[in-house]
Parts: C-alpha cells; sequence; structure tokens
C-alpha cells in the first residue's frame, strides 16, 4: 500500500488557517476602527459645539480624518463580511480533488480489508467445517453407543440413558454461559469483539477450557 500524502487536504487546511487568520485580523481592525471613529466623533461634536459658542470656523481636519477613519471601516466590514464567501468559492474549487483524495485513500485501504475478510473467510470456512465434522462424529458416537450398551443394559437391569445428550453443543443458546461454556461462538461473542473490539469476559475467562 502506497502512502497517503493528502496534497489536497494539506492545501484546504492552509487555505481554512490563512482564511481564520484573515478573519480574526479583521475584526481586530474593525474593533480598533469602531472605537477611533467613536472617538474621532466625539472630537468632531465636542469642535463643532466650541466653534458655535466661540463663534469660530469647525476644524476641518478633524472632520477629513473621521470620513477617513470612516471609509477604513467600511472597506473592512465588507472584507470581513465577505470572507466567508471566499473561503467557500475556494472550497468549491478543491472539492474534486478531496474527493478523488477521499477515493483513492478508500481504494487503497480497500485491499487490507479484502486481505483480512478473505483470512476471515477461511477461518468461517474451518469454522463450519469443523461444525459438520463435529455433526458426523456425534451421530456416529450416539449409534455405537446404541450398538454397545443397548442390550447389556436391559440385560444387567441398568435404566436406559440417551447418548445424544452427550457431547451436545446448543444451537439455539442465545450467549456464551460461564457453567456451560461451548466452544459456539455466540453473538454476545460477535457484539463484543465488533463494538467494543475485545473478547467477551466468559469467552476470555475460558479460552483455554478444552486445552489437555
Amino acid at each position: 500500500m502506497k502512502l497517503f500524502k493528502g496534497d489536497a487536504i494539506k492545501r484546504v487546511n492552509n487555505l481554512l488557517d490563512k482564511g481564520e487568520k484573515r478573519r480574526a485580523k479583521l475584526e481586530e481592525k474593525v474593533a480598533k476602527l469602531q472605537e477611533e471613529e467613536k472617538a474621532m466623533t466625539q472630537a468632531v461634536m465636542d469642535d463643532f459645539n466650541e466653534s458655535i459658542l466661540e463663534d469660530k470656523e469647525p476644524n476641518k481636519r478633524l472632520t477629513n480624518d473621521l470620513n477617513k477613519v470612516r471609509e477604513e471601516l467600511q472597506s473592512a466590514q465588507f472584507q470581513l463580511s465577505q470572507i466567508d464567501a471566499v473561503i467557500q468559492s475556494e472550497m468549491e474549487k478543491q472539492k474534486d480533488a478531496i474527493d478523488q483524495e477521499r477515493r483513492g485513500f478508500v481504494a487503497d485501504k480497500g485491499e487490507e480489508f479484502r486481505q483480512l475478510f478473505d483470512e476471515m473467510n477461511d477461518l468461517k470456512l474451518a469454522y463450519l467445517n469443523k461444525l459438520i465434522e463435529y455433526r458426523g462424529k456425534k451421530s456416529a458416537y450416539e449409534n455405537e453407543y446404541s450398538r454397545t450398551f443397548r442390550d447389556i443394559e436391559n440385560r444387567v437391569g441398568l435404566r436406559r440413558r440417551d447418548p445424544r445428550s452427550d457431547f451436545s453443543l446448543n444451537f439455539s443458546q442465545r450467549y456464551q454461559m460461564d457453567g456451560n461454556y461451548s466452544p459456539m461462538v455466540y453473538n454476545d461473542e460477535l457484539r463484543e469483539a465488533l463494538m467494543d473490539g475485545k473478547l467477551a469476559f466468559t469467552t476470555d475467562k475460558h479460552k483455554n477450557a478444552f486445552k489437555k
């Protein structure tokens, strides 16, 4: 499996990082200009009031400076309002590249899972074939038991016993049982393995149950 580079993902993440930095910078600039505008507006009003009281012309420089700040503030606010649209536009341009990387990533990983599924399927077939082997041996055992002990049981007066209960595997059992552990695989064991990524407690406890 080749190493995943993710060049398109890197480009997009870099673009988003730049966008966030630009947004933060614009927000800071807007806040600063708003403070300046507020202070300069008050200065213009104070100068205007003073010009009336002192019977003189208002300071045009203050008004010009205020207008410049307002223009700059308007420009910064407009850029801030457009930042999301600009980022989204760039994201649209990268959509195909991201999708191509995504499909390539899935395809590459697919080989790993195909191999894993192949191994799991081999184990499943081995398990099912062992159940078939068990069924044959169980049937042969019951027949051999009956041939060996039926007559002698009657002759010596022993109560007959049913060999079908010997060495049985309970197909209808819903979960693994601590007091009657079975080599069969049950739903609770599958659920623990798939959902929690571990052996069920009872299974782990009895993992060596049939070893000598």
